[in-house]
């Protein structure tokens, strides 16, 4: 089985070229690099107050630098580290093919253990993984928040799966616009740098991580730690009213559905998700 990597050199120096610009809208960065079960994984820390961190996972082919307008309003709480996944674009290598979950559960704890305690935040197929090291392993795990997280506590509509053509390697441009402002309600991606680099990433880099399964009832219950869950009323990754059910089942959880909201909630959001994040931490 391959490892992720991208299609050319070309594409590869477009994707870096954006992710540079980006992060130089971040101010004072520093990085490190964490040795793990299937490769090295590349954290920017965007120091902030004393206290245990914040941990961010972005969704699938995305990059940690994703959160960047999250990335304020979060700072002014706790330090921020933003993670790039293995077998996604960003600056992380991996070295070993991820065939499953316990893979990708594997080097995630790898990387928690190095940072040490956090709260750990998760967005789309982000949040899928940290509700995962939630329930498996949570050692060091304060909070636990989830932001539209997809095939978590509800399957992915059958609309998006068919739009998600547009995400391969080599689809259209127009396809993969499209596909990226589906998951933001229609919205323009054009001049967004966020929505550029995540496109970039789409475009040019192969992909190798495995769709996880759906939880069942019984693993949203084994979920122990405190846990906020905050969906969106218009997304298209999930059924906001089905996914509130089903995680209505967690025993220490706090579910939220903003009707305004679509599955780019974090980036819509910045303020208010770091203000429910704020209280959520102060709960802990």
């Amino acid at each position: 089985m391959r490892t992720g990597h991208f299609t050319s050199t070309a594409t590869r120096d477009r994707f870096r070229a954006l992710h540079r610009a980006v992060v130089a809208g971040l101010g004072p960065t520093s990085t490190r690099d964490i040795g793990t079960s299937h490769g090295t994984v590349h954290v920017l820390t965007c120091a902030g107050p004393p206290g245990d961190p914040i941990v961010l996972l972005p969704g699938a082919g995305s990059p940690g630098v994703s959160w960047a307008s999250n990335v304020p309003p979060l700072r002014r709480l706790a330090t921020v580290h933003l993670v790039d996944p293995l077998g996604g674009p960003g600056a992380s290598t991996q070295d070993v093919p991820i065939r499953s979950v316990d893979d990708q559960l594997r080097w995630l704890r790898d990387v928690l253990d190095a940072l040490g305690p956090c709260h750990l935040v998760g967005t789309s197929m982000g949040g899928r993984l940290a509700f995962e090291v939630a329930r498996r392993a949570p050692a060091g795990i304060r909070t636990l928040t989830l932001l539209d997280p997809a095939l978590t506590f509800t399957r992915i509509p059958p609309g998006t799966v068919a739009a998600s053509l547009g995400a391969l390697p080599g689809a259209p441009s127009w396809l993969r616009r499209r596909f990226v402002a589906r998951l933001g309600g229609g919205a323009d991606v054009a001049g967004d740098p966020v929505a550029e680099l995540i496109e970039a990433g789409l475009s040019g880099y192969a992909p190798a991580v495995p769709l996880p399964p759906l939880p069942t009832a019984r693993d949203v219950a084994a979920v122990g730690v405190g846990t906020l869950v905050l969906l969106g009323g218009r997304s298209t990754m999930l059924d906001a009213g089905r996914a509130r059910e089903r995680a209505a089942l967690l025993p220490r959880g706090t579910v939220e559905v903003w009707p305004d909201a679509t599955h780019a909630l974090p980036g819509e959001f910045p303020d208010r998700v770091a203000e429910r994040l704020s209280s959520l931490v102060a709960a802990s």
